[in-house]
């Protein structure tokens, strides 16, 4: 029996919204997932050192700006309203191309265990 409880939150009210980004779904209160919301302002990008993840697999979904997304050796322009799946051992990086900030959900899956760090996306 699982000790975990279900819940509603609302992130724009949460500390670290308006900043760098706030983690939403903290590690206890998921079996295998992790999730958090991240902006990155115009010219900036996520930080390519942690672009990659051999244990978890995301899914972003955007809700403001746009920006090119590298997603191993190819690129994509995306931007509110999509949607996108990165595999497990993908490289990705995302790097703000309008005049907004470009803001979206991540949801992380751990498939193989429960998350034992909080995904990492940080602007540069």
């Amino acid at each position: 029996m699982s000790l975990i409880k279900p819940f509603v939150k609302t992130p724009s009210t949460m500390e670290g919204y308006d900043e760098d980004g706030v983690t939403f779904l903290e590690v206890e209160e998921a079996e295998t997932l992790n999730s958090n919301y991240v902006r990155i302002g115009p010219g900036q990008s996520s930080n390519a050192a942690y672009g990659y993840h051999d244990d978890e697999e995301e899914l972003y979904f955007i809700v403001g700006g746009a920006a090119d997304l590298t997603l191993g050796e190819a690129s994509y322009e995306v931007k509110s309203g999509d949607v996108v799946y990165i595999p497990r051992n993908t490289f990705h990086q995302v790097t703000c191309t309008s005049e907004v900030d470009f803001e979206y959900f991540c949801v992380a899956n751990f498939p193989d265990h429960p998350p034992k760090l909080k995904p990492i996306h940080r602007k540069e």
